[in-house]
């Protein structure tokens, strides 16, 4: 038989499999090689190949998977380690989470308001170049604020043939595109000589000088590029949602300068693009469809915060409100260690618990019910605890009672073996009388008797009785009786000496309640008589060729053992070729069903063998055990039953036959 040991250093077969398959793919891959230098292919070795691989990968996978469960099994086999594990996931998951959350949530509103302030700051650039351009229209000066890079295009001088048409006629603030450049634009009209209308145009690229104004006015970093709708690939690409893809300017100055500057976490990082149509032709004047300004922008955190709460910080309202937000942040820290710390407790306790509940349940499995737990039972687990021990008692103690059972049972079961062995095991020597009988005891040990004695060469004498009670006592009076009979009649005592002893005997050594039923017949075979004697057990039928029902062999009288003294009645008939004797305990009339519980009754049972007198003696028995079990069905017999039949046939040609053959030998 294979045991535990030798499945665990059996190699697994998947594993054989894996490097069955690791083998081949070598095998198949060097063949390959081999064969490419004579310029042979094969292609059902790539096919071999492909299986191969599929194999060893599918396993590889399983391999991970039962990995993975084999550690996550010794990591967590102990109870406290899922306790911790689930403390974990419950408990500071997710406050991780929520940090996790929160910490997005913080950073998209720190983006949005960079993405509104690069818009403020753009505006604000629009609005400073609205100021400029009055002060140049008095001075004709350059503005000393100005980039180096501002564009300034004036019809009062060569610089205005530069100005597109649609600008000479309009007032215009916004962006404009003009090839791949934005532009911030403001464009104004003023008189001018000759009643000519002079047109003024301020044009600020969003280049790199405009951004580091930025950065130093600000400390935000941008980089901008101006993208145009487009299907093809090649360049970097940003997608907008129902929109398509917008590539990037031939440069990609956007991403080459965000790269050298390289990445930290303590900057917010967003981007901004312009809305559709926000961009206006530099030459026509109409809404640049399909083009927009892609803008990659960063703050530090500091600036950030000095950018919105620079002046709110100063405030004593605002610091008497960050001061509660903090000490308010610090009473749930603190809550939630005391929090982490009783947790911590419960999980030791309870793995405590288990794990002396653990060895209790080992100590048991070794046999040893003398091991105690002893814990108090001041939660569900002590409580458990207390009911191993309770367990562990009750189980020792019943293992006790159970062993004390089975030496009783196996006693029980000697005598019980004794007492068939006290039954006769074959019927009476006599050629021409046929014997059969049954002896089916409620428990262990019944309280039916039944026995068979070959008195001389032409007489034989049967007897069956019937003790009260069942049980051990039951089968002891049984026993005793079968000795005191066989002595007795072995003594040559007549029915009625025998009988009186035998009351003597039953009265003497059982309670009063107990008695025995006893019927005793003599069939002298050469005279041709049945002499029958009964002490309160139940009438014999004679069953007789030509006779339409069974005759009851009756002889009252009163029990054995019911009072000091008893008087047996004896009755004598003759007895006939092909009659049958059958002899039965209250076992079969008393036979009840599974659904009323009626009994079978002594009508049915006469009908039964009127309808067998002409049969043998072993088919009237196995008829009787018939009609019972199919009236009782399932129902446990609830007494012992016992059936003995006799029949004699050709008895007295066989008893002068034998007389003549012993007067031959005699002579």
């Amino acid at each position: 038989m294979e045991t535990t040991a030798d499945r665990r250093r059996r190699i697994p077969a998947a594993f054989v499999v894996w490097l069955s398959g690791v083998a081949l793919i070598f095998a198949l891959s060097w063949t390959q090689r081999l064969l490419a230098k004579i310029n042979l292919h094969l292609g059902f070795l790539v096919f071999f190949s492909f299986l191969a691989w599929l194999v060893v990968i599918t396993l590889t996978l399983y391999g991970i998977a039962v990995a993975i469960r084999f550690i996550l099994r010794k990591l967590f086999w102990t109870v406290g380690r899922r306790l911790l594990l689930s403390y974990v996931m419950i408990g500071l998951l997710p406050f991780f989470l929520f940090a996790v959350l929160l910490a997005a949530v913080l950073y998209v509103i720190a983006g949005v308001a960079s993405q509104a302030s690069f818009k403020q700051e753009r505006q604000g650039s629009i609005g400073q170049l609205e100021t400029w351009i009055p002060e140049y229209a008095v001075q004709g000066k350059r503005p000393a604020a100005a980039e180096k890079s501002l564009e300034i295009y004036d019809t009062a001088n060569s610089s205005g043939d530069a100005i597109p048409e649609w600008l000479r006629k309009t007032n215009f603030s916004g962006m404009a595109a003009r090839g791949d450049s934005a532009l911030l634009v403001v464009a104004r009209q003023y008189p001018g000589s000759d009643d000519k209308v002079r047109s003024i145009v301020f044009a600020q690229p969003l280049n790199t000088e405009w951004a580091r104004r930025l950065e130093e006015r600000t400390g935000m970093v941008v980089a901008q590029s101006l993208a145009k709708r487009t299907s093809k690939g090649g360049k970097a690409k940003v997608r907008i949602e129902n929109e398509g893809d917008f590539e990037l300017g031939d440069e990609n100055t956007i991403i080459h300068d965000f790269a050298e500057r390289g990445f930290s976490f303590n900057r917010v990082y967003f981007f901004d693009i312009t809305e559709e149509g926000g961009l206006a032709n530099w030459e026509t004047g109409q809404a640049g469809k399909g083009r927009r300004v892609f803008t990659l922008m960063y703050i530090p955190w500091p600036n950030l915060l000095q950018l919105y709460f620079s002046g709110a910080t100063s405030s004593k309202i605002m610091r008497a409100i960050f001061g509660i937000i903090t000490g308010l942040a610090t009473m749930l820290m603190i809550i939630y260690f005391f929090a982490s710390a009783f947790a911590a407790m419960l999980i030791f306790s309870i793995s405590r618990a288990v794990n002396r509940i653990a060895k209790g349940t080992k100590a048991v499995e070794r046999g040893d019910f003398t091991y105690r737990i002893n814990m108090q039972p001041h939660n569900q687990l002590g409580e458990m605890a207390r009911s191993f021990d309770r367990m562990t008692e009750s189980i020792a103690s019943l293992l006790g009672g159970v062993a004390e059972k089975e030496r009783l049972q196996s006693e029980i079961a000697i005598a019980a073996s004794i007492q068939r062995n006290l039954l006769p095991k074959e019927g009476p020597q006599f050629r021409g009388v046929s014997f059969a009988a049954h002896f089916e005891p409620t428990a262990s040990i019944g309280g039916d008797y039944y026995d068979v004695f070959n008195l001389d060469k032409s007489r034989l004498a049967v007897t069956i009785g019937d003790v009260s009670g069942h049980g051990l006592s039951t089968g002891l009076v049984m026993a005793m009786v079968k000795a005191a009979i066989t002595t007795l009649v072995e003594e040559g005592a007549d029915e009625r000496s025998l009988f009186h002893r035998l009351n003597e005997l039953v009265f003497r050594s059982t309670e009063r309640r107990a008695f025995m039923t006893l019927a005793f017949t003599i069939f002298d075979l050469e005279r041709g008589t049945i002499r029958h004697t009964n002490a309160g057990h139940l009438y014999p039928y004679l069953l007789r060729n030509g006779a339409t029902t069974p005759i009851a062999i009756e002889s009252p009288s009163l029990p054995l053992g019911v009072r000091h003294d008893i008087a047996a009645n004896t009755v004598e008939m003759d007895l006939e070729e092909g009659d049958t004797i059958v002899y039965l305990s209250d076992g079969i009339v008393e036979a009840q069903d599974d659904a009323a519980g009626d009994p079978l009754g002594f009508d049915y049972l006469e009908r039964l063998l009127a309808a067998q007198s002409d049969h043998s003696a072993s088919a009237i028995r196995d008829a009787i055990l018939n009609a019972v079990a199919l009236h009782s069905g399932t129902r446990p017999a609830d007494d012992d039953r016992t059936i003995m039949v006799l029949r004699f046939e050709n008895f007295r040609t066989t008893v002068r036959a034998d007389s003549a053959l012993l007067a031959d030998a005699a002579v």
